[in-house]
């Protein structure tokens, strides 16, 4: 049964004279790297959005289709997600499995099918033996686990049908998915990434700050050495 992301400055070859053209340059270049350390922030970012908002979306979708239909699994575009929790269907499906059930017509199973279904509040995904007939007239599946002797006690309606398993699995994801459910597993994955992401961030922009103070402290001692250079080279002027 189963449970439902060196350098330095040039000293410019054109005599100081008061305009601006050299501090532009320099203005110019420190605002290209500063561009480049921004696009390699932006990149880690875009990575961090294409990996975790799909799965904060899936996860809210989940969440709000089993409140909105308590008595159905929760799922995205017709596919259902489980974790197995038994070993029934070993060695097609196993334990700690993550299995993936997409909706179907239960009027279309047969013979050799797997389906996924509810009985008293509890997922379970067995395969079909056979077909029959019930009391009501009306047909129910008759379903076994693949590692099983026996057949289910109790044969299966269409209505509690939620789906048909077509081989899709990750082998060992539910447990990862169980073990995150836990307070240990919520702290170990999403409470640790995060503080961790924060604090890389904190450090990060530290980091350019000192780089971008060291940078315009240099830039001003170059200035500084070019009008001294300038004042040496022009001497006293003599009068007649």
């Amino acid at each position: 049964m189963h449970e439902s992301e060196t350098g330095f400055a040039e000293r410019s070859v054109f005599p100081y004279v008061g305009s601006r053209g050299g501090d532009e340059m320099r203005a110019g270049g420190s605002n290209r790297r500063q561009g480049r350390r921004f696009t390699a922030s932006g990149v880690l970012g875009v990575v961090l959005c294409i990996v975790f908002i799909p799965l904060i979306v899936v996860n809210l979708v989940l969440i709000v289709s089993s409140y909105l239909k308590p008595d159905e699994l929760p799922g995205v575009l017709g596919v259902k997600p489980a974790v197995v929790l038994s070993g029934s269907m070993d060695p097609a499906i196993q334990v700690g499995d993550l299995i993936f059930v997409n909706d179907c017509d239960p009027a279309a199973l047969k013979e050799g099918d797997v389906v996924c279904y509810l009985s008293s509040g509890k997922a379970i995904t067995h395969r079909i033996v056979s077909i029959a007939e019930g009391d009501d007239g009306q047909p129910r599946l008759v379903t076994k686990g693949d590692a099983n002797n026996a057949e289910d006690r109790l044969a299966v309606s269409f209505d509690q049908v939620q789906g048909q398993w077509s081989g899709a699995r990750v082998p060992g994801l539910g447990n990862a998915i169980l073990f995150m459910q836990t307070p240990a597993g919520m702290i170990l994955f999403i409470v640790c990434p995060l503080a961790l992401f924060f604090a890389w961030d904190v450090w990060r922009r530290r980091r350019m700050d000192k780089a971008e103070a060291a940078r315009a402290a240099q830039l001003e001692a170059e200035l500084a050495a070019l009008r001294r250079e300038q004042g040496v080279g022009r001497g006293p002027t003599e009068k007649f």
